[in-house]
């Protein structure tokens, strides 16, 4: 074995949701994608970025950067272009922590924010869920001392779908030391319909320490393209840019991204998300009835706590064609797909039924 750096091979590597092979019908719920394929549009737009694969892409986004400052009444030093929140997430951890640092962030969340942490060396803090699944603001303040760098916040979390009021992360906002770098993943928070949930945009005006992440991946369905973006304060963003790897977004991703703020496209997209949450109140309403209790989302997909045997149960599924997502040994995370996608899963919903597990 080579010299490398201790303890790098025990880290957990991120685990994609399952895509195949299956039999029969195929239902892709388990990795909270679009169902919908890109516009039409946005697929020209994405062709014409490819006629000049032989060139490197503007490695500052220049184009995108200034449409998505303009979208979102910000300056263009408040914008960072890259490769999925993912990227975004590991340039944080890279840019602020190390070595006997912290980084918080509630647990079960999104598994990069754990991930990033160990790769640069930083310690991870996982703070619990409150009893309805939400990220636990007064335990992480508690949480917080000289030794943290970075919070991490999902808003809406995954894999719950839940969110907190915008009052109390405002509140939580503003008695965190200024030097702390509060990270709000809102990589979801299009698909949210309660008008007092946390809003990061709302606070980035008051305070310079929130980066807000967002993605294209499932809202404007580019997942396979992989672009997201950071708004935060100019001095967040140069650190974000210091480590940026070059020329991570490609050319038909800036592109299709680019396509997608377009007004009419955008109206056409904020269609298929008012479809998606739809969606997500009828598949609710069925496992609901069905006697399958799930998590009250705000997000894509619905969260299952308690199914007795979940490895199981998802091996089940996906030998009838239903791909779901185990995230705990008695979880189990449901994307909304299509319509027929939600009717597949639910043509074979006996087998959430029979692994509920009781409630104590």
């Amino acid at each position: 074995m080579i010299r490398h750096r201790p303890g790098v091979l025990d880290i957990d590597r991120y685990v994609p949701g399952r895509s195949g092979p299956v039999t029969g019908p195929l239902a892709m719920l388990a990795s909270n994608e679009s169902p919908f394929p890109p516009l039409d549009r946005v697929r020209t737009a994405m062709c014409a970025g490819i006629t000049h694969a032989n060139r490197y892409p503007d490695f500052e986004s220049r184009n995108l950067t200034e449409a998505l400052a303009q979208r979102w009444r910000l300056s263009t030093d408040q914008v960072v272009v890259d490769s999925g929140s993912s990227s975004l997430i590991r340039n944080i951890a890279t840019a602020c922590t190390g070595p006997e640092t912290d980084v918080i962030y509630p647990w079960p969340s999104f598994s990069s924010y754990e991930h990033a942490a160990l790769l640069t060396g930083a310690t991870p803090v996982r703070v619990a869920l409150t009893p309805d699944y939400r990220p636990d603001l007064d335990r992480i303040f508690a949480s917080i001392d000289d030794r943290t760098r970075v919070v991490f916040l999902c808003l809406p979390n995954n894999p719950t779908g839940t969110t907190v009021d915008h009052t109390a992360l405002e509140a939580f906002v503003e008695a965190v030391p200024e030097d702390l770098l509060i990270v709000l993943d809102e990589c979801y928070r299009e698909f949210v319909t309660d008008p007092n949930a946390a809003s990061g945009i709302r606070l980035l005006s008051r305070f310079d320490n929130v980066a807000v992440l967002k993605s294209l991946s499932k809202s404007a369905g580019l997942a396979g393209l992989r672009i997201g973006y950071a708004l935060s304060s100019p001095e967040v963003c140069r650190l974000l840019e210091a480590v940026r790897v070059p020329f991570a977004v490609s050319s038909p991703a800036q592109a299709a991204a680019l396509a997608c703020l377009e007004p009419d496209i955008a109206s056409e997209l904020e269609s298929r998300i008012t479809a998606t949450v739809s969606e997500r109140s009828r598949l609710f309403r069925a496992l609901s009835t069905a006697g399958i209790e799930a998590i009250p989302s705000q997000a894509n997909f619905l969260f299952l706590p308690r199914q007795h045997d979940a490895a199981t149960t998802v091996r089940h599924l996906a030998n009838h064609g239903v791909l779901v997502r185990q995230v705990g040994s008695q979880e189990i995370r449901i994307s909304v797909g299509s319509r027929i996608e939600n009717d597949h899963l639910l043509a074979h919903v006996d087998a959430l039924v029979n692994s509920q597990a009781p409630v104590d």
